[in-house]
């Protein structure tokens, strides 16, 4: 990713490498508390990790390419909340099985629709003969 986007990122005098290896130190130091002990996280980024939305961003950046190859009618994400219309249920699956076919360690889940309302961060949408609506969303606690 620093070597397609160069041009567009300014690395303050550091070196592919040199990001290369903060990043790396960075993660490797992903120690949490849980139930009085701690604990090192091998795998994934920590909640509240500072580099989390950032790499989470990278990396859904190349989990979507294939999806984004089939032109879905709409295509929207924010960190890691993907929300995608397409014109079939069949193009939808597809969407969702390649996205989950890029990495053995993240599957994403799908919401389900209640009352044509499917919720998307904090809103709902609907789309019916070709309207799209939204309204607010609080999750339920």
């Amino acid at each position: 990713m620093l070597d397609r986007h160069a041009n567009d990122i300014n690395t303050f005098g550091l070196s592919k490498m040199n990001i290369m290896t903060l990043v790396k130190e960075c993660l490797s130091c992903n120690i949490f508390k849980w139930a009085g002990k701690y604990f090192s996280q091998v795998r994934g980024l920590a909640m509240g990790q500072r580099l989390a939305p950032v790499l989470a961003v990278c990396f859904m950046g190349r989990i979507e390419e294939p999806v984004l190859e089939r032109h879905p009618l709409m295509y929207c994400r924010y960190i890691d909340d993907c929300f995608i219309v397409t014109s079939t249920q069949f193009e939808m699956d597809e969407c969702f099985r390649l996205m989950n076919e890029q990495s053995q360690y993240i599957k994403l889940t799908r919401e389900i629709p209640h009352n044509g309302w499917l919720p998307y961060l904090n809103t709902q949408v609907k789309v019916s003969s070709g309207v799209v609506s939204v309204k607010w969303y609080r999750k339920a606690t």
